[in-house]
C-alpha cells in the first residue's frame, strides 16, 4: 500500500502516525488525497468524498483537542489510534511528537475545511434544486413505505424507486434512526407520467403495503444517483420522518 492509499482506510489517522513523520511532507499525502476528493466533486459525485473529509476534520479537531488537555501529563510517545489518544510519560526520547503533531495539524485543518466548504456548498446547490414532496394522502403509520427517485427533464427521465423501512437502533446508549433501502424498480419513466401513478403501480404490485407513506424527490440536473442524489434525498426523508 502507497502512504496516500492510507488516507483512504476507515480506521482513524493511520496516515499520521505512518511512514516518515514529517508534517510537510504529511501535507503533501494530504494535498494529493484531496484533489483526488475534489475531482469528486468537479462530476457532481458527493459521496463518499464529503464523508470522508468531515470524518478526518473531526478525527484532527479531536486530536487537537487531546493534545492541548494532555501535554502537562508529559511528552507525547505514541498515540493509541482507536480512541484517538496521546500516550505519554514524564519524561524521554520523543520531544519532537508534540511539535511534529502539532505542526500537522495546523497545517491540515485549514486544507479540510476549504475542502468541506466546497462540497457543502456543491450539496446546497443541488438540495435547492430538489424537488422533494409527500405523494398523495400520507397514513398514521410512517415506519414503511416508498421513495421515489427521477433525474432528468426530456422524455425520458431516469426513475428508481426504493421501499424504506425506519426503526430505531441503540448505540453508546442513545437511541438513533435507522433507515433501511431497498430498490424495488429501475426503469426509464416519461416526464408526464405523475408521481401518483407510480405510486398506484408500486401499491398494485406489492399487496402487503396496501396504504404506504411515499414520497418523491426530483432533480431536472443529469446527477449521479447513487453518489449525489440519493444521499441527499435519503437524508431529507430522514428529516420528514423524524418529525411525523
Amino acid at each position: 500500500m502507497v502512504e496516500n492509499d492510507v488516507l483512504r482506510q476507515h480506521d482513524p489517522l493511520p496516515w499520521i502516525t505512518e511512514g516518515v513523520l514529517d508534517a510537510e511532507y504529511k501535507e503533501y499525502l494530504l494535498l494529493a488525497w484531496l484533489q483526488k476528493l475534489k475531482a469528486e466533486f468537479r462530476q457532481t459525485r458527493l459521496y463518499p468524498a464529503l464523508t470522508d473529509l468531515i470524518r478526518k476534520h473531526k478525527e484532527l479537531g479531536q486530536l487537537q483537542a487531546e493534545l492541548a488537555a494532555g501535554k502537562e501529563r508529559g511528552e507525547a510517545v505514541g498515540m493509541d489510534l482507536k480512541r484517538l489518544r496521546v500516550l505519554r510519560q514524564a519524561a524521554g526520547d520523543h520531544v519532537g511528537l508534540d511539535d511534529y503533531l502539532d505542526s500537522l495539524i495546523q497545517r491540515a485543518l485549514p486544507h479540510l475545511s476549504l475542502a468541506i466548504e466546497e462540497g457543502k456548498t456543491l450539496y446546497d446547490l443541488i438540495e435547492d434544486q430538489l424537488r422533494f414532496t409527500p405523494v398523495g394522502i400520507q397514513p398514521l403509520r410512517m415506519e414503511e413505505g416508498y421513495l421515489i427517485l427521477t433525474i432528468g427533464k426530456s422524455k425520458g427521465r431516469s426513475l428508481r424507486a426504493y421501499r424504506y423501512h425506519k426503526s430505531r437502533i441503540l448505540r453508546g446508549g442513545e437511541a438513533f434512526l435507522q433507515l433501511q433501502l431497498e430498490c424495488v424498480e429501475e426503469r426509464t419513466a416519461s416526464r408526464y407520467e405523475p408521481a401518483e401513478s407510480i405510486k398506484w403501480s408500486l401499491i398494485g404490485r406489492h399487496r402487503d403495503l396496501p396504504q404506504p407513506a411515499t414520497f418523491h424527490a426530483h432533480v431536472d440536473w443529469a446527477v449521479p444517483l447513487q453518489h449525489t442524489l440519493l444521499p441527499i434525498a435519503r437524508r431529507r426523508l430522514l428529516q420528514e420522518l423524524t418529525r411525523a
